[in-house]
């Protein structure tokens, strides 16, 4: 009992674990990690999803591109990370860290009378180039909980940072743009609380989940 305090039943997933569901969960659904417009990504498959280009006034097709992040690594409270992350936590808190690959299509305008089409107009050409970002987000569990039993945990993407681009204004605006395309990729990850119940007793969540002592825990009764 005073484990739990006024709870009978205490759950927790050490973060070892956690990341170990994060691999299996995104080698089996690459789909939440790698997104692009059909110049990049011809169909939704269950490695990679097809999105629309965005368009913008003469632009034939729109703007074509690709983002990939890799298998994010999760650290729980307190920080283990040596240093590395520019983002403290504190306790109810862990960090994400992923690298994304940001690829456009850089169209080019031919210029040339030979190159034109039949409609005369100019041919357009892509060629895509590509950039790696090192990314830190700091986060915070969310629950629903529908009943005894019944429920997920799921990740909030309150921060993210990118270290050493200048201007500041640039770096603002590719964090809030990244930070909304992780907090979609991460959308579809959930732990569902049914690996947390024993047998026939279901978890009834009280407190929580927490986050401390390298782990995301859950305080409740059955």
């Amino acid at each position: 009992m005073s484990l739990t305090q006024a709870e009978h039943v205490f759950a927790g997933a050490h973060e070892a674990g956690i990341n170990d569901l994060l691999r299996a969960f995104f080698t089996a659904r690459g789909h939440y990690l790698n997104y692009g417009t059909s110049s990049f990504v011809a169909a939704t498959t269950a490695s990679a999803t097809n999105i629309a280009p965005i368009p913008f006034p003469g632009v034939p097709g729109g703007i074509e591109y690709a983002i990939s992040f890799s298998i994010p690594k999760l650290d729980c409270f307190p920080d283990s990370s040596g240093g590395a992350s520019p983002l403290p936590i504190v306790r109810g808190q862990f960090t994400l860290h992923t690298r994304v690959r940001l690829t456009v299509g850089c169209a080019q305008w031919s210029v040339d009378d030979r190159d034109y089409n039949q409609d005369r107009k100019p041919r357009v050409t892509r060629t895509p180039i590509s950039t790696v970002l090192d990314i830190w987000a700091r986060c915070q569990p969310t629950v629903t909980y529908y009943g005894p039993g019944i429920g997920e945990i799921g990740i909030q993407v309150d921060a993210v940072e990118i270290v050493d681009i200048k201007p500041d204004s640039l770096e603002s605006v590719l964090e809030c743009v990244i930070r909304m395309m992780l907090q979609g990729a991460l959308s579809g990850v959930k732990l569902p609380f049914k690996p947390l119940t024993m047998g026939a007793f279901s978890l009834i969540l009280l407190r929580g989940p927490l986050v401390e002592d390298n782990q995301i825990k859950l305080y409740g009764d059955v």
